[in-house]
């Protein structure tokens, strides 16, 4: 009788996102913006959006959340939400993308419980023209599975999530999904519930550290809820430091017929692991906050950002010793011209004491010997110490270029867009024009990046 009672409130209740698997955000960092997410791409978390984006991560990662609260996009309901997510990269000539595996349990209190594991692929590159960009597509392959709180459960049910993402140049991306397709539907005794279908459009723009994405959703009416439609936008900026990492500041608002909420959070990231907390701030209805907390770690990756700022550092403290004993050169051939310029003086003297016949001549003769000859020691010292100090100043050059080069391949390595590869590899080629360093590979990588676009 309990059961049959739940199921019924379930059925005829008015308070929305009641259904199963209602779509959510899959952990913190797209929580604080909004869940404006669908075009963002490179990192695990894309497989609750758009699963076409998940082809562009970078290497294996790993990824693990818990959320709880009560304003969720498609409504309000008192729910925890645990999801844990790894991608693994394909770089193959037939192969290239990357695979992804997710598991979610969603408990809605005093309603039902949903268990969910899916597999799921993004290409990466697919369709690429010079003019149009790259355009991608994904697929998942979900088993859903709910039951109410009282126990029992329904046999696992197959759904698809489908998605493509567009991208014009290296700064902006638009993309869109489909979630839940198949109409996956539970039901257990009087128990009868279905994962509403989803469709998702997004557009974002990188800005430099920054991130600014918009996405709009509309879902199908399921367990006595209408239609639901919402907007959501997001911002997030990084910012690196050179010894603690990199930290970033989030923030979202999601408006719709269901939830309206204010998000914030932040982020902080270093050697490949992230920790995430996000806060959503309801605008209508109960006020009780939501939180949100995830731990990814990418395998092998690193932290591009913060190891660029690292590399400066080190770069400008290397210019400035540098600089110290360049000037050291100068103090020495600076001394160096006063003495050849003291022993040009005492020449000519003896010259005239030779002229007037004032001494010896046989001792001016030994003297002015000697003075020519440290004359001509101390030119030839500070003949020695000019070219040192070039081939010092050159030398430390060609090292400096083989640091940044190496910055710039592993920056290449780490997906960075060709818009910034080609932004950093001018800086460089100004840089060290005329230094003496071999830029040869440098210039054959800008004609590369120059013909791509």
């Amino acid at each position: 009788m309990r059961r049959a009672f739940l199921a019924a409130v379930l059925a005829l209740s008015c308070v929305p996102a009641r259904a199963a698997f209602d779509d959510a955000p899959f952990g913190a960092r797209d929580a604080a913006m909004g869940g404006a997410f669908t075009a963002v791409s490179g990192e695990v978390g894309a497989i609750a959006y758009n699963p076409a984006a998940l082809g562009r991560a970078r290497s294996l990662e790993a990824a693990a959340s818990y959320q709880n609260g009560v304003h969720w996009p498609a409504g309000t309901i008192d729910r925890d939400v645990t999801r844990a997510a790894g991608a693994i990269p394909i770089r193959q000539d037939i192969l290239d993308g990357a695979f992804g595996v997710g598991v979610r349990y969603d408990r809605r209190t005093n309603v039902a419980k949903d268990r969910e594991i899916g597999l799921y692929y993004g290409t990466r590159g697919l369709l690429e023209s010079e003019d149009r960009g790259t355009l991608d597509f994904g697929g998942g392959l979900k088993l859903l599975q709910s039951s109410l709180e009282t126990g029992g459960s329904t046999a696992m049910k197959p759904a698809l999530d489908l998605g493509a993402l567009w991208r014009p140049d290296g700064r902006h991306s638009v993309g869109a999904s489909l979630l839940n397709f198949g109409g996956a539907s539970f039901k257990d005794g009087s128990y009868a519930d279905r994962a509403p279908l989803a469709l998702r459009v997004g557009a974002a723009e990188s800005l430099g550290g920054a991130l600014i994405d918009v996405d709009g959703t509309v879902r199908e009416p399921s367990s006595g809820q209408g239609r639901s439609v919402d907007f959501a936008a997001g911002f997030e900026r990084w910012w690196a430091t050179a010894e603690h990492g990199s930290f970033a500041g989030r923030s979202g608002l999601l408006v719709g017929d269901l939830s309206r909420d204010w998000s914030w959070g932040f982020g902080w990231r270093r050697d490949g692991a992230r920790i995430d907390y996000a806060m959503t701030v309801p605008l209508t209805g109960v006020t009780r906050f939501g939180h949100s907390l995830t731990l990814s770690i990418r395998f092998g990756g690193s932290d591009p950002e913060a190891e660029y700022a690292r590399m400066l550092a080190g770069e400008i403290e290397a210019r400035r010793e540098l600089g110290r004993s360049l000037d050291a050169s100068r103090v020495r051939q600076e001394a160096l011209s006063a003495e050849i310029s003291r022993l040009e003086g005492e020449v000519a003297a003896l010259k005239q004491s030779l002229a007037i016949k004032g001494v010896s001549e046989s001792a001016a003769r030994r003297q002015l010997d000697a003075l020519e000859a440290r004359q001509k020691k101390a030119a030839e010292t500070l003949r020695k110490l000019k070219a040192e100090q070039a081939r010092e100043a050159s030398m430390t050059k060609a090292e400096l270029f083989r640091e940044d080069w190496a910055a710039y391949q592993k920056t290449k390595l780490d997906g960075a867009p060709d818009a910034v590869l080609l932004a950093r590899l001018q800086r460089l080629l100004l840089e060290y024009k005329g230094t003496g360093a071999d830029l040869g590979e440098a210039n054959r990588e800008l004609i590369r990046l120059q013909g791509s676009r």
